[in-house]
């Protein structure tokens, strides 16, 4: 049986897809191939349930659409599953030549997307955090259920130079609103090096370097940065050996939880029982306005609530034992 996944989308969003692939591996010795966008196809490209990538690069405009057609022309596929839920998706899984065509249910897709004609799951609650809406997928199927189970890629080769005890703060976001300040992560790496004895190491991507940079000025703690020098791969080692990880709403947070570990989110404008990790601590200060799901926000009340010792008692708690990082 060959089964193509249609997941683009952003680091996070392709983590939590993981575990239907794991499941259509496991119950269908399913053949998988899986069409994904650059950012996440170093992941998606090592594991050990996708047999096949297919690029699609967004930069390469009607270009790069027109190779994805061909390329996803040239298979019979049994089953595809829609899991994007947007008009460019919905375009995609049109065009592979399958039996079976797989979608949310109207009330949950988007730009319009229910009008293709593909099956569709039944209802559901729309809130319920995503990584169990993609595995509605599998139950659609008469998959039995199971243990979550992502099996992230790992490597084999030596990890980056760090120190043996060390927690990662993940500084970045892609949405400016869910970012927490430079100082309040400069006063918690203060605090995780003199009370925790841990080595703090800032991690995110290209675009996080200059805020890397401010919260070393206003720190006289030693910092590892490596803000933008990891490639995927070389991040998921550097979660993956943490005694901890602190982050914001963005993909990292969810690699941290899919490796097992400790991790304390900060959440802010987003709703956490939806988007947050589905293992691991969230701290959230809801107010009137929470959650906006707004992108930016000149005035980001719910992030500036969450103050550096809040986290450091989630990390002591953590470290300790007194909380589970998987409740």
């Amino acid at each position: 049986m060959k089964i193509l996944i249609i997941k683009l989308g952003a680091l996070g969003d392709v983590i939590n897809t993981f575990p239907v692939a794991v499941a259509l591996k496991q119950h269908l010795n399913a053949e998988i191939h899986w069409l994904v966008a650059p950012l996440s196809h170093p992941l998606v490209h090592g594991h050990a349930c996708v047999d096949k990538t297919i690029l699609f690069d967004k930069s390469k405009g009607k270009k790069g659409v027109a190779e994805v057609i061909r390329e996803l022309r040239t298979t019979r596929y049994d089953i595809t599953l829609d899991l994007q839920r947007i008009l460019k998706s919905g375009l995609f899984c049109m065009a592979a030549r399958s039996k079976r065509k797989i979608g949310f249910n109207r009330e949950r897709c988007k730009e319009l997307s229910w009008l293709f004609p593909f099956e569709r799951i039944a209802p559901s609650d729309p809130h319920a955090h995503m990584l169990n809406q993609y595995l509605e997928f599998g139950k659609h199927l008469n998959l039995p259920s199971g243990k979550v189970a992502w099996n992230i890629p790992r490597s084999s080769q030596p990890g980056l130079k760090l120190p043996g005890n060390y927690l990662v703060l993940n500084i970045g976001a892609t949405k400016p609103a869910n970012r927490w300040d430079n100082a309040c992560f400069a006063r918690l790496a203060e605090m995780v090096n003199r009370d925790l004895r841990l080595t703090p190491v800032l991690t995110g991507g290209p675009e996080d370097k200059d805020n890397a940079v401010a919260i070393k000025e206003l720190t006289r703690t030693p910092i590892i940065d490596m803000t933008g020098r990891t490639t995927v791969p070389e991040l998921v080692e550097v979660l993956a050996h943490a005694a901890c990880v602190v982050s914001c709403d963005t993909g990292p947070m969810h690699l941290s939880c899919a490796l097992g570990t400790r991790l304390v989110a900060l959440f802010g404008p987003s709703n956490p029982d939806r988007t947050g990790p589905f293992n691991g601590i969230v701290i959230q200060k809801p107010q009137a306005c929470t959650p906006c799901n707004k992108r930016s926000c000149s005035d980001p009340v719910c992030m500036t609530a969450i103050t550096p010792r809040d986290v450091m008692e989630k990390i002591s708690a953590l470290l300790k034992g007194d909380i589970n990082h998987r409740d």
